[in-house]
């Protein structure tokens, strides 16, 4: 692979805007099966609730469990082969539903693609953080993420409008052709920095950066929420008979992702990490009490938009903390560090809550996430303490220069 290394701040280079776009097509798919596979083993396999959380929930926790290993293989094998290898894997599961009837095989064949979605991702960031100048690290995390908050936006609108107008089987084969399109255009772009050798004996330390695990154990309580609402809330809004909100709920709550991400990036480096999170947190917190404390459409519709800017401005905020918290060279591990969290919190959303939901309803569940996620300023308020005393001031409102590190 030909290596690009310059300290130049431009941002908007051709690499980068391939990441970019690459990242749109794959993340189309995975935000797309997230309420549409739970509605299709209860409406076509006639599967429990828990059964369809734990569909998502196969898919993260295999997430979880194969992406810290992404800065090894990639160390061993290059990032252009574990790019392909896991980007072809992911392909190949999206056709074999086509060919599953059972709840078995498609958790099995859930568990193997968010295996492969995992390293691909993860890959794929960390190839992207590694095209944005230091000093930008925050708008060009933020501009990244984007593209993932506008695959949930047409995600999944076009996978329920799909199996609502032409059947299931439409939605596999659109996945499978949107990811083999992300994946080719990925694979156009090169990288600019070498990966840091992996020693031989696998140890924790190898696996994750230590410096971005208290950030990140905080988003994964936010994604704990966000798993619950990702699941549930067609369901939620079937049984309310709300069809404007199953209709356009993920539309609205991606589409204010998208905007408030274009001025989170900016924020974060100019007023610091304190005031991007700690604003983040409290709307997404207000947004999932309005879930489920008021069952109006325009109310529910208000809380998708609530819980799209506050979901959206945390991950990318927390996110660039965390490479910034942490060694350059180590930008894979800290990625498969942060995700892994985020995709541990949205899959154990996913499943726990299902039985939470079947005891308690899905109103009081929702009223508890929302209470949950407040809790989470107190846990990033002791973070930022510490972090100023180990730093002996506060953290920088923007990020370090090149070469300052």
């Amino acid at each position: 692979m030909r290596v690009i290394r310059t300290d130049r701040k431009t941002l908007w280079t051709t690499p980068f805007c391939l990441t970019m776009l690459g990242m749109l097509f794959l993340f189309i798919p995975f935000s797309l099966y997230m309420p549409v596979l739970p509605a299709y083993l209860l409406e076509e396999l006639n599967s429990s609730l828990q059964a369809a959380g734990a569909v998502n929930a196969a898919f993260l926790i295999a997430a979880v469990l194969f992406r810290v290993h992404t800065p090894r293989l990639e160390a061993r094998f290059g990032v252009r082969r574990v790019l392909l290898a896991s980007g072809i894997v992911f392909t190949a599961t999206n056709a074999i539903y086509l060919g599953l009837d059972s709840v078995a095989g498609i958790l099995l064949n859930r568990f193997v693609s968010g295996a492969a979605f995992a390293i691909v991702n993860t890959s794929t960031m960390a190839l992207g953080s590694r095209l944005v100048p230091r000093s930008r690290i925050g708008e060009g995390l933020a501009y990244l993420t984007t593209m993932v908050l506008a695959g949930g936006a047409v995600g999944p609108y076009i996978g329920l409008k799909l199996s609502s107008v032409y059947g299931y089987p439409s939605v596999f084969i659109f996945s499978t052709l949107t990811t083999l399109l992300g994946l080719l255009i990925i694979c156009l772009v090169p990288d600019r920095e070498e990966m840091a050798k992996t020693p031989a004996r696998i140890s924790v330390r190898d696996l994750f950066e230590v410096k971005a695990v208290p950030v990140s154990l905080i988003i994964l309580v936010l994604a704990f929420s966000y798993g619950g609402v990702m699941t549930f809330v067609v369901v939620y809004a079937s049984e309310l008979h709300l069809p404007l909100v199953i209709e356009y709920f993920f539309v609205v709550m991606a589409t204010a992702s998208v905007l408030s991400r274009l001025a989170t990036g900016r924020l974060y480096d100019r007023l610091g990490a304190d005031a991007a999170i700690c604003v983040s947190i409290v709307i997404l917190a207000g947004g999932l009490m309005i879930l489920g404390g008021i069952h109006i459409t325009a109310w529910m519709l208000l809380a998708a938009a609530m819980i799209g800017v506050g979901y959206g401005s945390a991950v990318p905020s927390m996110q660039a903390l965390a490479i910034q918290i942490s060694p350059e060279h180590r930008s894979s591990a800290v990625t498969a560090t942060f995700f892994t969290c985020v995709d541990g919190g949205i899959g154990l959303g996913a499943y726990v809550l299902g039985g939470g939901i079947q005891a308690f309803g899905y109103a009081a569940v929702y009223l508890a996430l929302g209470v949950m996620s407040f809790g989470c300023l107190l846990s990033y308020y002791l973070l930022s303490t510490a972090n100023r005393r180990s730093q002996n001031g506060p953290l920088p409102p923007r990020s370090p220069e090149p070469g300052r590190e």
